[in-house]
């Protein structure tokens, strides 16, 4: 999903968590997350395009066609274990809530509309456990550009 609709979902998300808990603290917080989980894709960009901003390739987000890698560190089921964790007690429930509900919407419309994504993807220690070989972790549903020389770019 493109992050104009991750913003649209967060909103939404936000909106539910503020009406619960008449929390704006905690509102914001759950659509900031909801949509900043994106900015992973500029490491996955740097590893396969280097510091120049190429906006038509920032912008098709499967940078794991030009490195052979899908790094995305924050696109993981595994942040929702640490929310609860740091967000723990009665007081802090509208954050854990409203975070928790951001990114697992986040991830599970990445997962719905990414068809190439498998239900391990977006666990980082299954991609750690692949050593962030797209290949290995995407499988059949990952094309892997080759550039005019006939060989993969690699970083």
């Amino acid at each position: 999903m493109r992050t104009v609709g991750h913003i649209i979902t967060s909103a939404g998300v936000s909106c539910a968590n503020y009406m619960v808990y008449r929390s704006r603290k905690a509102a914001l917080a759950s659509f900031l997350i909801g949509f900043a989980m994106d900015l992973d894709h500029i490491v996955d960009y740097i590893r396969a395009h280097g510091w120049k901003l190429d906006w038509a390739r920032f912008s098709e987000a499967s940078h794991e066609n030009y490195s052979g890698k899908l790094y995305l560190p924050l696109h993981s089921f595994e942040l929702l274990a640490l929310f609860f964790f740091l967000f723990k007690g009665p007081t802090r429930q509208p954050y854990r809530v409203g975070i928790t509900l951001s990114v697992l919407t986040h991830l599970l419309l990445d997962q719905r509309c990414n068809p190439s994504r498998k239900a391990g993807t977006y666990f980082l220690a299954h991609r750690i456990s692949k050593r962030f070989n797209a290949h290995e972790i995407l499988g059949a549903g990952y094309r892997q550009h080759v550039h005019a020389h006939g060989h993969r770019h690699h970083h």
